[in-house]
């Protein structure tokens, strides 16, 4: 209670110095010059944490679903992986249609506009590391998830639950300190969004509205095709049904905006109201909870396609399979909690090469961006749930094992 009571009061905070930024931006621009620095210390202290942060996760995520029924596990990640891949290649469809970040000037103008590498050769290099010190003091990313991974993986076979103790007191620890920056980002914010006011003029207030309209109709459409009609088509399910069950989850994400404090809800939806077995859902959906996010699909897309146009980068298949990429490894160590998306942003739009000039704004308009992506990403686990049951009952059915009582999706 006393966290949701903190975290409300930041939400405000951030609303406020969104608010007053931007006015001031717009009335008195020269006053945000000479405070300019604080905003690229905000982004500076976001930067510093990922690295440990990212890395602890995904070690101590590759080590609990490693320590899992390996089956249920790999066909749950395989789904994970296939329902990311289809929500982002429809946001792509959907940005590259209504085009938001054409004709936007993002404040670094000086930035010249090479966008990631997007040869095999080049990825290869990229995500294999020579020495992992030397990548983790160069910021470079995905050569640390890559090896993070690995790790995590070394350290389910070795039986040790010392060391798996350290990764997960370290990441409870980079989690804190994660916090602790968090508690500034009003102040980055203000500064941020002054700025950006500054720069971009009135023009600012229908680039943000049509951003945050453009991410709640990619989560809604995401919803229908993805979440609803392969339960309907697959499972059986009425899509009235589903939503009538699923809609009192829907009401904790858009206040809590946080998967994991919703997790126990959850799990009574897909026992009591769909009839997912237990021993399912007591794999698929706290799994799901940590890895499989279709709200980070859609916000990684939107987010980096909307930078790249913004930029005037043409964006190729070899950049967008690029981009799907880097968005499914870094979608597995989101941070759990709220506010953790703005460090993933920026970050991926440092991997990709991309200007990190509306990290201003979309700090300020996260919370309304996290309500619809919290709200995918449970519904996205809800879903996966459904399908694993449906597939592991078509299963003993072959196998000639079902039993008799066996209540049907």
């Amino acid at each position: 209670m006393e966290k949701n009571r903190k975290n409300g009061y930041l939400n405000i905070a951030i609303a406020v110095a969104f608010i007053l930024g931007t006015v001031l931006g717009l009335l008195v621009p020269d006053i945000f010059a000479p405070v300019a620095f604080v905003g690229e210390i905000y982004v500076r202290l976001l930067k510093l944490i990922v690295i440990p942060l990212l890395m602890t996760q995904v070690t101590v995520s590759v080590t609990r679903a490693a320590g899992s029924l390996a089956r249920r596990v790999v066909k749950s990640i395989a789904l994970f992986a296939v329902m990311f891949a289809v929500s982002f290649c429809i946001m792509a469809v959907l940005t590259a249609i209504v085009s938001p970040g054409s004709g936007v000037i993002l404040p670094e103008a000086q930035w010249e506009g090479s966008a990631a590498v997007t040869t095999p050769e080049g990825f290869f290099r990229s995500v294999i590391s020579e020495n992992i010190f030397a990548s983790m003091a160069s910021g470079a990313i995905l050569p640390c998830i890559l090896f993070a991974f690995v790790l995590g993986i070394a350290l389910s076979r070795t039986g040790r639950g010392r060391a798996v103790e350290v990764f997960e007191d370290l990441e409870a620890a980079f989690s804190r300190i994660l916090g602790y920056i968090m508690y500034l980002t009003p102040l980055g914010v203000f500064v941020l969004m002054g700025g950006a006011a500054a720069s971009w003029g009135p023009e600012l207030l229908g680039v943000g509205a049509l951003y945050i309209g453009l991410a709640w109709a990619g989560c809604l459409i995401v919803t229908v095709l993805v979440m609803i009609l392969p339960v309907w088509l697959f499972a059986g399910i009425n899509p009235l049904t589903y939503i009538r069950k699923v809609a009192r989850i829907w009401v904790l994400t858009l206040s809590t905006c946080s998967s994991a404090a919703v997790l126990p809800s959850t799990v009574r939806v897909c026992n009591e109201e769909f009839g997912v077995p237990k021993e399912i859902t007591d794999v698929v959906v706290p799994l799901g909870c940590t890895i499989h996010m279709c709200g980070g699909a859609v916000s990684f897309c939107l987010l980096g396609m909307f930078t790249m146009q913004a930029a005037g980068t043409g964006i190729g298949a070899g950049t967008f399979f690029y981009m799907l990429l880097i968005a499914v490894l870094m979608n597995m160590a989101a941070p759990g909690i709220p506010g953790g998306g703005i460090v993933l942003g920026a970050t991926y739009l440092g991997i990709l090469g991309a200007p990190t000039g509306f990290i201003g704004m979309y700090s300020g308009i996260y919370r309304l961006l996290d309500m619809p992506y919290t709200t995918l990403n449970v519904t996205g686990d809800i879903t996966a749930n459904i399908l694993i049951a449906k597939s592991e009952k078509a299963s003993r059915r072959e196998k000639g094992a079902e039993a008799a009582g066996d209540e049907s999706l």
